[in-house]
C-alpha cells in the first residue's frame, strides 16, 4: 500500500472508530436512563456491540495504518456529530432512544459499505463489509422494536 493510499484509510478509520465510540456511548447512557429492564439490556449489548467493533477497527488501523498519522481530527457525519451531545447529557425516552439508534445504524452501514471499497487489504475490505451488515440487521431489529412500540396511525 503505498502512502497516499495508507493516509486516506487512515483517515476512514479513524472516522469510524470515533463513530464507534460515539455510538457505544450513547447506548450506554441511554441503557443507564431506562426504566425497563429488558430496554436496558438491549441498549447495553448495543453498546457491547459498538466497543467489540472499534476494537477490531483499531486493530485494522494499527496494522494497516500503524506509522501513518493524520494531524486532523476525524470529519464525523452529521448523525454523529449531533449524537455526540446527545450521549452526554440526554434522558431520552425508549423511541426516541430508538429513533436515534436507527440513524446511527444507518450510517453505520452506509459509511462501512462504502469504506470496504476504499482498502485493498482483503481482511479488512471484509470486515468492513461484515460490519455494514451487522448495522443493517441492528437497523431492521430497531426498526422492528420501533414498529412494535408505536401504534400505527389511523
Amino acid at each position: 500500500m503505498n502512502v497516499e493510499d495508507a493516509v486516506r484509510l487512515r483517515a476512514v478509520l479513524d472516522r469510524l472508530v470515533r463513530e464507534k465510540e460515539i455510538a457505544a456511548q450513547f447506548f450506554g447512557r441511554m441503557a443507564s436512563v431506562q426504566d425497563e429492564v429488558e430496554h436496558r439490556r438491549w441498549f447495553r449489548r448495543m453498546a457491547q456491540d459498538e466497543k467489540d467493533q472499534r476494537k477490531i477497527l483499531m486493530k485494522h488501523r494499527r496494522e494497516l495504518c500503524g506509522h501513518v498519522t493524520t494531524s486532523d481530527t476525524p470529519t464525523l457525519s452529521q448523525v454523529h456529530e449531533a449524537v455526540e451531545q446527545i450521549a452526554r447529557t440526554s434522558n431520552a425516552g425508549y423511541v426516541d432512544a430508538i429513533r436515534i439508534a436507527i440513524r446511527i445504524a444507518e450510517e453505520s452501514r452506509a459509511f462501512s459499505a462504502f469504506a470496504s471499497d476504499l482498502t485493498g487489504d482483503r481482511s479488512c475490505r471484509i470486515f468492513l463489509k461484515i460490519l455494514s451488515q451487522e448495522s443493517g440487521v441492528h437497523r431492521d431489529e430497531l426498526v422492528s422494536e420501533l414498529r412494535r412500540q408505536e401504534p400505527v396511525a389511523a
